[in-house]
């Protein structure tokens, strides 16, 4: 008696543009893990290559994949990596000529027609989340069946891109947990990590998809908040604090979208007295005494929050609905309560003035929050910012494989990029070369031994002061 093969499906996740850097971090490709865990549950035999985990080169992926002969490969599509997804599916198809190689992720869903006429060595592509797209793609292709019926799919029929039935939102509850152990070994050689914390390796977990707000700067499928019962949560967290993995990120959109599911969740950690180490996404408007207190009990460290701006007129413009006193409460609340605030900052949004960026810096000088992310404002397809500056005529250039630099939007005092990235370098320089700033980071290196933050700040420090471009 023969034991039937199960069919191959390989799971890829792509290098990313800071490949060769010392990244912020490294956390497993959850989305891919919960993918897989989906195909087992359809008598696939998944695989996932993590790119960035292990540094593997295309060479070295194209020839894991080539030892796999797999029915199905499948690639994530981030705006940022187009050159490297389009480089891949080429060497994929050339050492699996036979296999079917499908698209998701943001930026495929974002525009999934224009996505695959530029990736014409793929075959398909699958808008919105693929925890059941992907089992029945893949148990069509296995039956030579026709796909146009897959929910989701974009594929090409007679020389023409066609767009099939639309996928309808997932129930948080019935998606089977993610198949970490696919990439066990990642684990135990403790790729994963975060520089702002010793102990490896870090561990993510999604309790909820979806985000109820839709920010102008952000591409939002899935608008509709979907989220996992509190007590399946923090089941999770108990099974990953049983591997050993003491430090974990809630990686959703904005965790505390329900203020009480959040508060109910910070109970049962308390309760189990989990000892695990915790970094959580919040909006400042929802970010209060209450929450605080409770997430410092059950284990936060760290609070990231979209803080975007200093100037409330920008706010108003983002479409972000907060405000720059509940920006400032949230570095208060952080500070008081013993945890860190990493908060995020855009240059460069139709409607900025060089006074706007002042009240941003003046801000950050004034609030401190722990860390800062500023960058320029990249206008991802399908959003706000990238409609308006379409219609305005500012948009420059476009999101191609094969483009030099990522696309910007041109504002009436900033003609040239290089105005808003010397002024981006500046605020930065403000910032993080000023003796609080400087002062803090050489205490956290030197308190926790912390090398590879040491390593990352010197990387940062010359790239402020002698900036080189990022492939884009």
């Amino acid at each position: 008696m023969t034991t039937q093969v199960r069919p191959r499906v390989v799971l890829i996740n792509p290098r990313s543009t800071y490949y060769n850097e010392v990244a912020q971090k490294c956390f497993p490709p959850m989305h891919l893990l919960y993918l897989a865990a989906g195909l087992r549950q359809r008598d696939f035999e998944p695989r996932v290559i993590d790119a960035n985990a292990f540094r593997l080169t295309d060479d070295q992926i194209a020839e894991e994949v080539r030892r796999d002969q797999p029915l199905v490969v499948g690639l994530s599509v981030y705006s940022e990596v187009l050159r490297q997804v389009r480089d891949m599916t080429q060497r994929v198809r050339s050492v699996v000529p036979q296999a079917h190689i499908v698209l998701g992720g943001p930026h495929a869903s974002a525009i999934p027609q224009r996505t695959l006429e530029q990736f014409t060595d793929a075959d398909y592509l699958l808008v919105g989340e693929a925890d059941e797209s992907l089992p029945l793609l893949c148990e069509t292709l296995a039956r030579r069946e026709p796909v146009q019926d897959v929910p989701g799919i974009v594929f090409r029929e007679s020389g023409q891109v066609r767009i099939g039935p639309e996928a309808t939102l997932l129930d948080v509850d019935q998606v089977p947990r993610p198949a970490r152990d696919l990439l066990a070994r990642a684990y135990e050689e403790k790729r994963y990590y975060s520089i702002l914390v010793r102990r490896q390796p870090v561990d993510t977990l999604f309790s909820s998809r979806g985000c109820p707000f839709h920010c102008g700067f952000c591409y939002n499928f899935r608008r509709k908040y979907r989220y996992r019962a509190p007590e399946d949560v923090v089941d999770e967290l108990v099974s990953i604090r049983d591997r050993g993995i003491r430090d974990v990120e809630i990686a959703d959109d904005t965790f505390t979208g329900l203020h009480g599911r959040a508060l109910r969740i910070f109970d049962l950690i308390i309760t189990e007295r989990l000892d695990v180490s915790l970094r959580i996404k919040s909006r400042v408007d929802v970010f209060d005494e209450a929450l605080a207190q409770r997430a410092r009990q059950a284990g936060v460290y760290l609070v990231a929050f979209g803080m975007e701006s200093g100037s409330q007129s920008m706010l108003d413009r983002m479409a972000k609905r907060t405000t720059v006193d509940m920006n400032a409460r949230a570095c208060a609340l952080t500070r008081k309560y013993g945890m860190m605030s990493h908060s995020s900052w855009i240059i460069g949004y139709p409607g900025e003035t060089p006074e706007t960026v002042a009240e941003t810096l003046q801000f950050i000088r004034r609030h401190r929050p722990t860390t800062v992310n500023l960058a320029v404002l990249r206008p991802y397809p399908n959003t706000e910012a990238y409609e308006i500056g379409r219609a305005s005529g500012d948009l420059v250039g476009d999101w191609e494989p094969d483009a030099v630099e990522y696309p910007w939007i041109r504002l009436p005092w900033a003609r040239e990029k290089q105005v808003l990235e010397q002024l981006c370098r500046r605020v930065r320089r403000q910032v993080y070369f000023t003796p609080h700033y400087a002062g803090s980071f050489a205490l956290q290196i030197l308190r926790h031994a912390n090398w590879k933050l040491a390593s990352y700040a010197l990387q940062e420090t010359f790239r402020t002061l002698s900036p080189r471009k990022r492939g884009a």
